[in-house]
């Protein structure tokens, strides 16, 4: 409950600075404002991204993999604004990539290739998670599609990231704790059961 909690404030932090900087009402140019309000929302949003990662992930023996889970926003946000910049429909597809990939990337317990390696391990609740998750980026979309011609200014930004924020916090868990069954499998499936080693050190 007390991670739900955390990863609720890491949510509404992110929102309520995204709105703070559409607040002023800066146009896109090349200028100091526009450019220092834009280096803000990158910042604060890989930061609430990293921390999301690294909260969603099943607790584990060993420590989060903070800095990889950094790598792996950093990589993620460049990848998808370079495919939105292209088209949209390639912006989504590489977000739904991304989101696959990079969920496990706080986890000590999964890594990057864990969560395509669900749908060979798990392919069941993998195909229902895939499904889930490209709702869950409609409804993102549509989401900010609604609040953007209805509820305009900073409410609006607001609103449109703490919906979406939710949304991707509950999806990214879903696929780290899916990657950590799918690394439990594939890590038990490549050696033999402890006592079946031990009986073969008896004879």
């Amino acid at each position: 409950m007390k991670r739900v909690a955390v990863i609720a404030g890491v949510v509404l932090v992110n929102a309520l600075v995204q709105a703070l900087c559409v607040l002023p009402g800066a146009t896109p140019a090349v200028g100091g404002g526009f450019l220092g309000l834009l280096a803000v929302s990158t910042v604060v949003l890989i930061a609430a991204a990293t921390a999301t990662l690294v909260l969603v992930g099943a607790p584990g023996v060993r420590r989060p993999r903070v800095v990889r889970a950094l790598a792996a926003v950093i990589v993620a946000l460049v990848v998808v604004a370079a495919l939105t910049v292209l088209s949209p429909l390639a912006g989504a597809v590489g977000l739904l990539v991304a989101i696959v990939v990079a969920s496990p990337a706080g986890n000590a317990d999964a890594g990057a290739l864990d969560g395509p390696r669900s749908f060979r391990q798990h392919p069941f609740r993998a195909v229902l998670l895939l499904v889930a998750t490209v709702l869950a980026i409609a409804v993102a979309m549509v989401a900010a599609l609604v609040f953007g011609l209805f509820v305009t200014g900073a409410f609006g930004a607001f609103s449109t990231w703490v919906v979406g924020g939710v949304v991707l916090a509950m999806i990214a868990r879903g696929w780290a704790r899916l990657a950590v069954r799918a690394n439990g499998s594939s890590g038990r499936r490549a050696g033999p059961a402890p006592d079946r080693v031990q009986k073969m050190r008896l004879r």
